[in-house]
Parts: structure tokens; sequence; C-alpha cells
């Protein structure tokens, strides 16, 4: 699950460093690189801004920074988030507006900043939640929350339903695109339960996506498995998810694109169960079958498990099974 953070780049000003404060700055840059985004304006101004503030930092405490922001850019499109801002922040040559309207219209989890902008938001009375000077970063909420979820929060039917719909909304709201792996669906019996985990999770993403109410954004790919080679039941089984799960969810989603996937999968690589956003990748336990019958949450458990891309590019690859 991700956390979101807008930085005003004057937090990076190299008058503010010293070993603790590169401390505090090293562990918010290493923070994003594991389960946060950043939130940036779509002009860059802001992006822009943050790599030129992070290589003016002196050498000495300087180096490691580079390094990681230089990690999160290559691969910007993780951990990165170009948002637009309203034309009156555009044009200002203030960038604290910037980030403070970006953070507000988003709302991102933090506003990350430096002393200076600190007080000048206090003294403006603008809103402090979520407010979070670098100085103070290891101790913040936000740091907090980030390790929590990456630790694990607990099987989902411990949870509280608004804790497990803000667990999932964390994971998809920044993103243009869904897909759902679970090899089973292709071979189980009872395929509306499988539908209603999903349209669970795709109306989460409807109410709370920031893109994907947006002409031509909002693709959704189920990714399955054949019943090995009986073509006869593999045959039943494609028909029996096209009428139970897509047919379904393209009814109530009508302005996304919703695809289904059947893989043949001989060497039974495609075992775990999985949620994919731009952003995370999310291991689902037991599937999504994920509702009993009275409507509670069954026992399991999401997981981060941001290194398993090249696992679920090698079940895309798989090939179509025969139908």
């Amino acid at each position: 699950m991700l956390v979101s953070a807008v930085v005003d780049p004057s937090a990076f000003d190299k008058a503010y460093f010293d070993r603790l404060y590169t401390i505090q700055a090293e562990v918010f840059l290493m923070g994003i690189k594991s389960n946060g985004l950043l939130i940036v304006d779509s002009g860059e101004r802001l992006g822009g801004a943050l790599v030129r503030q992070v290589e003016s930092v002196p050498t000495q405490y300087g180096q490691q920074l580079q390094f990681l922001l230089t990690e999160l850019l290559k691969n910007s499109s993780k951990r990165f988030v170009k948002c637009p801002v309203a034309p009156s922040s555009t044009s200002s040559v203030n960038l604290l507006d910037v980030a403070d309207h970006l953070k507000t219209s988003t709302h991102a989890d933090a506003l990350i900043v430096g002393s200076d902008s600190l007080k000048t938001l206090q003294s403006d009375q603008r809103d402090s939640k979520g407010l979070v000077p670098l100085s103070e970063y290891r101790s913040s909420t936000f740091e907090k929350d980030r390790q929590r979820y990456v630790t694990g929060v607990g099987s989902i039917d411990t949870l509280d339903r608004s804790e497990v719909d803000d667990l999932i909304i964390r994971t998809v709201r920044f993103s243009k695109w869904l897909r759902f792996y679970d090899g089973y669906v292709g071979k189980g019996r009872n395929k509306s339960r499988f539908r209603e985990g999903i349209e669970y999770i795709l109306s989460l993403w409807h109410e709370h996506s920031f893109f994907a109410s947006q002409p031509g954004i909002g693709a959704v790919e189920i990714f399955t498995c054949s019943d090995g080679r009986n073509l006869a039941r593999n045959q039943a089984n494609y028909r029996e998810i096209i009428q139970d799960i897509i047919e379904p969810l393209k009814k109530k989603f009508p302005n996304w694109q919703v695809k289904l996937f059947v893989k043949d999968d001989p060497d039974g690589i495609f075992h775990p169960r999985y949620l994919e956003t731009q952003h995370a990748i999310i291991r689902v336990e037991r599937g999504f079958d994920l509702f009993r019958q009275n409507g509670e949450f069954r026992r399991n458990f999401f997981t981060l498990n941001m290194a398993e891309g090249s696992h679920l590019k090698e079940c895309r690859e798989l090939p179509d099974a025969v139908l």
C-alpha cells in the first residue's frame, strides 16, 4: 500500500543540511523508493526545482541524495505522478504555492517542507494537516504509516471495512490501469464471487481515482489460466467467465475497457494471485474471492510485493489458451 507526498523543493535547500538533516532527507527518499509516490505538477516545475536543489547540496551531504533521486527518476513512471495545477498556481513564481495547491487538490498524504516554508504556511493559517518538516521526517506520522504498510497490516477480516477501503484506495488512486491475476478463475466453478471481489476494487477506483474518470483512461485487464488440455472444459469455462464476470463488469463500468486473457500454463508458474497498478504490486493471498456470504471479509492478506514485476511479465507472456 502506498503513501503520497508533495515536496516543496526549498526543503532541500543546501543551507539546511548537516549530518542529521541529511539522514532525514535520505530516509524520506528511500521511503518513496519503497512504497511512496511523489506528486509533481505536469509542467515539471516542482520536479525540476527538486533536482536542482539536490544537485546543489555539498558533496559530503548530497552524494547519497543524488544517487537516490537518480534511482527514483530512472523509475519515474512508478514513483512520480504528474498532475495538473490550476492556472493561477501555474503562473505563480512561488513554488511553495504550487506545492501547497497540489497537495490540497490531490489529497496527498503529506506536504514536505523546510523550516522557512513551515513558518510561512503557519503564518498564513493554511491547512496544517499532513504538513511535515523534513527536519522531523523520521518521527512523522507519514513515515510511521509508510512503514506499517510495508510490514503488513494483518488479515483483512480483522480490519474495519473503512480500513480495507483505505488500503485499496491507496493502491489504485493514481493509477490509469489495473491488472488482476488469478490462475484459478479459469478452473473454478463459482465465478460470481470472484466478480464481487473485483467489482468491489473497481468501485473504489471509480469513486476515488484521480485519473480513471478521464476519457480514454481506465483499462482493466484480467489474467487467468485454462484448465489443462481439456478443450471442452476450457471453452465452457471461458463462456462462464464472459457471462458471469466480464459482461457484468462492462455493464457496470461502461466507460472502461475490460479485457480477459486466458493463458496456457503447463509449468504452473501462475500460482500466486495479484493486483497490479502503475505504481504497486499487491499479492492477494487467497485471491479475489474476498467476501463471505454474509458480506464480511474472508481471511485474506494483502502484501506489497514491488519486486515481482518480472514474474507478472512472465505470466502475461504465457501463450494464449486455445478456446
